[in-house]
């Protein structure tokens, strides 16, 4: 059965009791599987041991995939003026087409972000005086402790790892890159940056210089390949932005492969938020996780393959994020 809403509250909260009277965090599944790809809360490590993150696995049926999987990390954008309230994130389109092509998915929110809580290890710059690299590597934290401990679980093949993320996360992601984390194999950006909309601005971003300086140390210590996918209406990140922090990223021996996507919807920036969106990048994104060799290597699902795996109406995924 689903959880209710009532029900994850109780459970939140009883988390949030245990760590309040010092218990240590016990770190894994909390509650049954939903049917809708064996959806399930767990508890995960972060960078900080006093906060640990509250994080959404959805998993292939088991009958379909029995042994070890790989494992998909996607991580999470952020807002400041909403963050606190946030709900956990689910990317219920960009989750199941990895799901249907034989991945497990980790969606980790990071510390300061709803349920999680804890302070914003990622935000304690301004505008004025953006710390890209610093963000970058505080989020980055969350990330590699979630990999590492979910690398050891027993359903999940640990040299077949793929870090995915959007707007700030697809820039966390990019951070996770420069890493020696054993199994990841490949970095995938969905309209990643940072400091957008820049004063509730369109098309504004707190320093564009230092962040595309910030591309270039990142690209400097990457140890995977990595392909970013942006759309030309995109408002936070556009085309020129995307293709200066490649270059970057490029020049400084990082590998990248750009794609800069038609205008899609009326913000390019919400790249994965429905499912008609992958038109534009699934052919090249499925190109990239061929080299991802692994159980799922050859399970590249067709678009009807896809849609019999989740066995859910359209209308059911309104709850993605």
């Amino acid at each position: 059965m689903r959880f209710g809403l009532f029900g994850l509250i109780l459970l939140l909260s009883s988390i949030v009791v245990a760590q309040a009277a010092g218990a240590e965090p016990s770190y894994g599944s909390f509650g049954p599987e939903s049917p809708r790809m064996r959806e399930q809360l767990w508890i995960v490590p972060g960078g900080d041991p006093a906060t640990p993150l509250r994080a959404t696995v959805f998993r292939p049926a088991a009958e379909d995939a029995p042994g070890r999987r790989p494992l998909v990390v996607i991580n999470h954008g952020s807002d400041a003026s909403t963050r606190e309230a946030v709900s956990m994130p689910v990317f219920y389109w960009l989750s199941r087409w990895f799901v249907a092509r034989g991945y497990v998915v980790l969606v980790p929110q990071r510390r300061g972000h709803g349920a999680t809580g804890g302070d914003l290890a990622e935000g304690r710059d301004s505008c004025s005086r953006p710390d890209h690299w610093s963000a970058g590597q505080s989020a980055a934290d969350d990330i590699e402790a979630a990999i590492r401990f979910m690398s050891r679980q027993p359903f999940v093949d640990d040299q077949h790892i793929v870090v995915a993320g959007t707007s700030t996360g697809g820039w966390a992601s990019l951070a996770v890159a420069g890493r020696s984390i054993p199994g990841v194999r490949l970095v995938v950006n969905f309209a990643g940056g940072r400091g957008g909309h820049a004063y509730g601005r369109p098309h504004a971003v707190c320093s564009i210089d230092r962040l595309i300086e910030t591309a270039g140390r990142l690209g400097e210590r990457a140890k995977v390949p990595t392909v970013w996918f942006y759309a030309r209406n995109d408002s936070y990140f556009g085309p020129q932005l995307a293709d200066a922090m490649a270059d970057a990223w490029r020049k400084a021996g990082g590998r990248v492969d750009l794609k800069l996507l038609p205008a899609y919807g009326a913000d390019g920036h919400e790249l994965v938020a429905d499912r008609a969106s992958w038109s534009l990048w699934e052919a090249d994104l499925a190109g990239h996780l061929s080299g991802v060799k692994g159980p799922a290597g050859d399970m590249i699902a067709a678009e009807g393959e896809v849609a019999a795996a989740s066995g859910h109406a359209l209308s059911e995924a309104n709850a993605g994020r």
